[in-house]
């Protein structure tokens, strides 16, 4: 499949990425941008996929995306949506990034032949290698630390494992360790990858490594400003199972005994992988 990719910049070079040929010029500019991305990042374009191998092919032809566009948009447009919104939701390329993220819209071919376009998200840290990480905290007693976290996206309380965005310089593992120093106070005296894991599947394009850690507390008190952590409680597996089976445990905070949700994924996955592994 990477041959393929590549044959198919080398046939396309001279109209996707050429400089005043009579097709750049003919192109919009936001598909101008979309092939220009994929020439700096082919990695994410690799597996372009192949529709009748019942897998969701990606076009990167510039005449075969202006006319799935077109096709799009007349879908949605008989499906009700007006002519401005028909063209916003179909237009192909980078459709919004800023310093964190980037919403990437394809040009695709389903498994049934049907042509249209489906959206991708990813964090900007993931353009050249691993967005982020998580971390499996495990004590001495095999009770495992979680945040007690209050989330912006969810607006609830949440029971999750330590996590978050890795810095270029970093390698995963390292960033898995500064995420527990800066989430939990807690610190490592043995870390280990438990496995890889898809957040979201259906729209994230981020692989992420989650690590275990045997952990001592570092006697700090002091977490990162920017994340509502109320505490780091450690639980029993059993406690935690449970709790998933509830779908909550109940914790109290600031005087009140609150539903705290138990639905982390990347818990979940930690969770399972450790007993697989024989970390309990």
């Amino acid at each position: 499949m990477r041959n393929r990719f590549l044959i198919l910049l080398l046939a396309y070079s001279s109209s996707l990425f050429g400089e005043g040929t009579a097709l750049d010029m003919q192109q919009p500019d936001h598909i101008k941008k979309y092939l220009q991305f994929v020439k700096e990042h082919p990695h994410l374009f690799e597996h372009l996929g192949a529709w009748d191998k019942n897998e969701i092919e990606i076009i990167l032809n510039p005449e075969r995306i202006q006319k799935i566009e077109k096709q799009t948009t007349s879908r949605l447009q008989a499906k009700g949506c007006s002519e401005k919104e028909a063209k916003a939701s179909s237009s192909v390329g980078i459709i919004a990034e800023d310093y964190y993220w980037i919403w990437i819209r394809d040009a695709v071919i389903f498994p049934s032949g049907v042509y249209g376009t489906y959206d991708r998200l990813m964090w900007k840290s993931g353009l050249e290698g691993t967005p982020a990480v998580g971390i499996f905290p495990i004590l001495s007693n095999k009770k495992i630390i979680v945040n007690i976290i209050y989330r912006h996206a969810t607006r609830s309380w949440e029971i999750e494992l330590p996590r978050g965005r890795k810095k270029s310089e970093e390698t995963a593992e390292n960033a898995a360790i500064r995420e527990l120093k800066e989430e939990t106070c807690y610190l490592p005296t043995r870390c280990g990858i438990l496995g890889t894991m898809a957040p979201d599947s259906g729209v994230l394009m981020s692989i992420i490594p989650i690590f275990y850690a045997e952990v001592k507390h570092s006697g700090r008190t002091h977490k990162k400003y920017s994340k509502a952590i109320f505490d780091n409680p450690a639980f029993t597996k059993e406690e935690i199972k449970a709790g998933f089976s509830r779908g909550y445990i109940e914790i109290p905070i600031k005087g009140e005994l609150t539903k705290v949700n138990c639905r982390d994924p990347y818990l979940t996955f930690a969770l399972l992988q450790a007993e697989m592994k024989g970390l309990f």
